[in-house]
């Protein structure tokens, strides 16, 4: 495969040229979960697979690629499109009221949140609320350890002026999102319909199953993490990689996910929310620059190179009815070698990413920015300093893409390893906990 890469790309050695190359070799990751995908959706007999935005604008491709004649072991599958989604833009629509209780499916996730961030999340200008919020002495950026105890944060959920602005701020990202739903025939039917996102908790199923109770939904991802809110009834979730649900295979691969969502990103920019032009619905998107120039650079011939090599998979995938199962170990392999192994010009790009985290933290962050040393032993004795190293652990929690950071000292770089190693080691004790003392109950 590589030979024919060679000459399919001119300049393997140059920066793209090795993108490319990484590209091809990864390939079969892809096509098993393509294969996971086809295979699923016609167990489950659904309607139509929608891919979500913004990963699965790729592995729609791909999905293509791999499976050109739309045909499978003889049998149609279902139609697919692109859906424009994001867990910002369908959050607040999901909402059944504007109450703490359904504010935990947030607070779930992100158990330090100032208010600015809480707002962002809702897609509310947070000047809005900060008459409201000074009535009850909240400073719109103070971070608040987990909200939903906080008698001032309490407060402000009785407070018939808040109540009001956010109840109408659902009322209207409903209607908007419904209508957008509808003008992409989700509304449409009676039978189940496939979803498809790389992962990591179907945050954005769960909000159209809420939104469409009257509608089946099976999500099929590359992976899971443990679910931390409950699971709407119309819903399902199946993983091609590791499952932290079901069991603890692979699991190490859940540890670091970002630089994976990076290689799977689209350049269209991330869907912010729902509204209408010439009275027809349409989703925003906002895009970055310094994200799109690490596409243009380094991911875009990654994914090329994906590509490639699914075109040349599919003859051998029809001829052979190869199946998803006789790829899974060694796509989780490929994966595992992807984020163990990085080669420098990927570490490179996603250190460069300014990040799109508004959902949650209610702003782009930007990954060049880490705890400083001084600001790590502060930790130890300041409560501002310790949360802001483990949000840090949060939003990375990869190691192998330190050590290509040139900008940083050895001891830099060894203490910001460590504070993610014992990261790593938590969260997967809070796994193994949770699978064998709750799961297995």
């Amino acid at each position: 495969m590589l030979d024919l890469a060679t000459t399919a790309f001119d300049g393997l050695g140059t920066k793209p040229g090795l993108a490319f190359r990484r590209g091809v070799g990864a390939a079969p990751l892809f096509v098993g979960y393509a294969l996971f995908i086809a295979e699923r959706s016609l167990v489950d007999e659904v309607d139509r697979l929608y891919f979500f935005t913004r990963e699965g604008e790729f592995f729609q491709r791909v999905f293509q690629a791999v499976l050109p004649s739309a045909r499978l072991a003889n049998q149609s599958l279902p139609g697919s499109s692109l859906l424009e989604v994001s867990r910002l833009a369908t959050f607040s629509p999901s909402l059944r009221s504007a109450s703490i209780e359904e504010m935990m499916r947030l607070w779930s996730l992100y158990d330090s949140q100032s208010i600015f961030a809480l707002t962002r999340s809702l897609g509310l200008d947070p000047s809005v609320l900060d008459p409201v919020c000074a009535r009850q002495t909240i400073p719109l950026d103070e971070p608040i350890v987990q909200p939903w105890l906080d008698a001032r944060v309490k407060r402000l959920f009785q407070d018939p002026e808040f109540i009001r602005i956010l109840s109408d701020k659902i009322a209207s990202d409903r209607q908007a999102a419904l209508a957008y739903f509808r003008e992409q025939g989700l509304t449409e039917g009676r039978g189940p319909i496939g979803v498809v996102d790389i992962g990591w908790r179907g945050t954005i199923q769960d909000n159209l199953a809420i939104m469409l109770p009257g509608r089946r939904f099976f999500g099929y991802y590359l992976g899971l993490q443990r679910f931390l809110n409950p699971q709407p009834p119309n819903g399902v979730k199946r993983a091609y990689g590791p499952n932290a649900n079901r069991d603890l295979l692979f699991s190490h691969l859940l540890d670091a996910v970002s630089p994976m969502e990076m290689l799977c990103n689209s350049p269209l920019g991330s869907v912010m929310g729902y509204g209408f032009e010439d009275e027809r619905p349409r989703a925003s998107r906002l895009t970055e620059p310094s994200e799109n120039g690490r596409h243009a650079e380094v991911v875009g011939h990654f994914q090329d190179g994906v590509l490639f090599a699914c075109r040349h998979w599919a003859p051998y995938v029809e001829s052979h009815s190869i199946r998803s199962g006789e790829l899974r170990e060694m796509a989780c392999h490929l994966w595992s070698d992807l984020i163990a192994r990085p080669d420098r010009q990927i570490a490179e790009a996603y250190a460069a990413l300014n990040h799109n985290d508004v959902f949650g933290v209610g702003a782009f962050v930007d990954k060049r920015v880490v705890p400083s040393p001084r600001s790590m032993l502060r930790g130890l004795f300041s409560a501002s300093d310790r949360r802001a190293v483990i949000l840090y652990i949060k939003q990375t929690q990869w190691t192998p893409g330190l050590w290509h950071r040139s900008d940083l000292s050895h001891l830099h770089r060894g203490m910001l390893i460590s504070a993610l190693l014992a990261g790593r080691v938590y969260k997967r004790a809070r796994m193994w906990m949770h699978y064998h003392l709750v799961t297995k109950r």
